[in-house]
């Protein structure tokens, strides 16, 4: 899961979706094998941030940049329509694992995820369907490259003795306090509760008091959650804490945390021969990642693609 968050976030940004305030007829703007692409589709597939009216449908594509964009949405069709043929699909269970996960990472709630998400523009329907591209992205790398790899009971042994640490779990219990950052005076709250605190008052009476977050009404605990899967902003600062201890305010794109560390618990590194699938699989994935260019430049080869812009 460590490594698909990289992933995930490094081409986070290709199917996000936001809402034009410009006014255009919608046309074709490309045709990629038995699919066409329609410039309302392109313009749901970037953040559109410009807020003028402009004479003619090419002015509005030289503004908005759409030109530049339209690749990555050809490079993302072409991956769905592989994926068809390849029979591969991605269930909503994975979905939901996936977003379940990226709100773990960052210590909120799926109001809150959901908040944010209106805040920058962005549909939820759009954040799932970009995980589930994300998914099949990974799924169709992997089989189309995969017999070409070469891996050895070596090289996997190599690469576990190198990436040890990525097979013990450590867990830590947290409490917070979180302010919303859909909160007007959201920084001046978290720095009054970070006041509190350092006042004497107890983490527990200043969660109730000021957090966001469910659990407030317990005190701000979280219970555990595995360090490796904290947002790195969050990570680097509980990493840092004995257990009783709390961090400065933290600011995230979600709002403002304050963590209390409460204990921490370690697993013993996993044997070899347990993880040998998932090794695998991690380095046909890192392999497929440095091949992505190359990949993509086989399928538009061999794809019909007409662009009309």
């Amino acid at each position: 899961m460590k490594f698909f968050f990289k992933t995930f976030f490094i081409i986070a940004f290709l199917v996000f979706a936001a809402t034009s305030y410009c006014e255009v007829v919608d046309r074709i703007i490309a045709i990629v094998n038995n699919d066409i692409i329609t410039l309302k589709e392109l313009e749901n597939f970037v953040q559109v941030e410009k807020k003028n009216r402009f004479t003619s449908v090419d002015e509005y594509l030289r503004n908005l940049g759409l030109k530049e964009k339209l690749d990555f949405f050809i490079d993302a069709l072409l991956i769905k329509q592989q994926a068809k043929k390849l029979k591969i699909d991605v269930s909503d269970k994975e979905t939901e694992t996936i977003i379940e996960n990226i709100k773990k990472q960052n210590l909120i709630t799926e109001i809150e995820l959901k908040e944010q998400l209106k805040k920058e523009n962005i549909t939820y329907d759009n954040f799932v369907e970009n995980i589930k591209l994300n998914l099949l992205r990974n799924r169709v790398l992997t089989r189309a490259i995969s017999p070409e790899v070469n891996i050895t009971d070596t090289t996997m042994r190599e690469y576990y003795d190198k990436h040890k640490g990525d097979f013990r779990d450590e867990e830590c219990r947290l409490k917070q306090i979180f302010i919303s950052g859909q909160k007007t005076n959201a920084e001046q709250r978290a720095a009054n509760a970070y006041k509190l605190l350092k006042t004497g008052k107890t983490f527990e009476e200043v969660a109730r008091d000021f957090s966001d977050d469910p659990s407030a009404q317990q005190g701000g605990d979280i219970g555990f959650v595995k360090t490796e899967e904290l947002l790195p902003v969050l990570k680097e600062s509980v990493k840092v804490l004995a257990p009783g201890a709390y961090t400065n305010v933290v600011q995230t794109p979600y709002g403002f945390h304050i963590l209390k560390l409460m204990e921490i618990k370690t697993s013993d590194v996993l044997p070899f021969e347990t993880l040998k699938d998932k090794i695998r699989e991690r380095i046909v994935l890192e392999v497929s990642e440095k091949r992505y260019k190359e990949y993509i430049n086989k399928l538009r080869q061999s794809s019909y693609i007409e662009v009309k812009i």
